[in-house]
């Protein structure tokens, strides 16, 4: 698991540059934020979102359901922090 302070620093990061909070900007944020500049997975940032989500340090952002049967894939899927309304 990614270092959870680390995670939210970015989610946060990445909600400020208005853009949105799911794996695939999130882990470009990590990046860029990170002492020695390593690369962060899309999937494991997208496990480790959706943890935090699990343990009310985030929560899904609201969607539109276009009909369509098949699921998000978990790196689109957007997260905001529990006091953002």
């Amino acid at each position: 698991m990614i270092d959870e302070d680390e995670l939210l620093k970015a989610v946060v990061r990445v909600i400020k540059a208005e853009n949105p909070a799911n794996a695939e900007c999130t882990r470009v944020e990590l990046g860029e934020i990170a002492d020695d500049g390593r690369y962060f997975d899309v999937w494991v940032v997208g496990d480790d979102l959706a943890e935090l989500e699990s343990l009310g340090k985030l929560k899904l952002a609201p969607t539109f359901d276009l009909g369509g049967s098949e699921s998000m894939p978990r790196a689109r899927i957007q997260y905001e922090l529990p006091s953002e309304q």
